[in-house]
């Protein structure tokens, strides 16, 4: 199940020092934040889970199998492991990932759903991204997270019956050329991009390019742009020492202000902040 064989994991691989898992458990589910790192994890699942990445992730699984082969997992895409499956999944790079273990009741608005992954899923993106920002919070509010884990389920459940199918654009945007697109974004996301940059390296009119990047991420280029500014943000804001105006631009945001407001609309919370919260050091004295 790509690395979305991380759903229910419970903590099976190995993850280096870094930015931490963050483990909840609350209404009946068990929530695990996993950060973008490389992974390897091998289990069976004991419950259903549910895997929300929100990152492009690539490396090698075997799913109710003992066969490995390679996997490509979109950003925005959703994953269903049932119960009893046996997984075995490594990244070189890993991506950020959200495991929803249901321990509880077998009746859940996925009860008896087969198994998928790397599905797009428009209704549950917004639900997946609501849900993360509330377990990034200082003081997580239990009954918050609780409705936040009902909303993803139900909307995933709406569109996991029957199995999800690809649209044509959606095909179109082969792993490929997704992993094309997304290291020209990586390469240039410190200075201005442009969709038309973005669909010429595939030779495409931006008009075909936005509507099958749309397809295949449930993102418009633009939003997902900004998700990779966010992205290297949080990894700069963990990881380095430098001040928030020189994080902001080097994460390609126009000024410190920018970073500051995106933030607050993405993750409810100020770079300063997550900085302050997550950091093994509270980022020491730089604001």
């Amino acid at each position: 199940m790509t690395s979305n064989d991380r759903a229910s994991r419970g903590g099976a691989g190995r993850l280096p020092a870094g930015e931490p898992a963050r483990l909840f458990v609350c209404g009946g589910a068990r929530l695990e934040l996993l950060p973008a790192r490389p992974y390897e994890a091998r289990y069976v699942a004991e419950t259903d889970g549910v895997g929300f990445a929100f990152d492009l992730q690539r490396g090698v699984h075997a799913f109710g199998s003992d066969r490995p082969s390679a996997f490509h997992t979109r950003p925005n895409s959703v994953a269903f492991v049932p119960r009893g499956c046996d997984v075995y999944s490594r990244s070189p790079e890993g991506g950020e990932y959200l495991v929803v273990a249901l321990q509880s009741s077998p009746e859940t608005p996925l009860a008896n759903a087969a198994r998928f992954t790397d599905a797009i899923l428009p209704a549950a993106v917004a639900a997946a991204h609501r849900l993360r920002a509330r377990l990034l919070e200082e003081a997580v509010e239990p009954l918050l997270v609780e409705e936040g884990v009902h909303d993803l389920l139900e909307r995933v459940a709406l569109q996991a019956f029957p199995a999800p199918c690809r649209r044509a654009a959606e095909r179109w945007m082969t792993p490929a050329r997704l992993r094309t697109v997304s290291d020209m974004i990586e390469a240039r996301l410190d200075g201005p991009l442009a969709v038309e940059d973005l669909a010429s390296a595939l030779g495409l009119s931006a008009g075909f390019f936005t509507r099958a990047f749309r397809a295949a991420t449930a993102r418009s280029p633009h939003s997902y742009v900004i998700d990779r500014r966010i992205a290297r943000a949080r990894r700069l804001l963990l990881t380095s020492r430098q001040g928030l105006a020189g994080i902001a631009l080097a994460a390609g945001f126009s000024s410190h202000a920018h970073m500051t407001a995106t933030f607050r609309e993405r993750l409810g919370i100020s770079p300063a902040e997550f900085r302050r919260r997550h950091a093994p050091d509270g980022g020491g004295r730089l604001r």
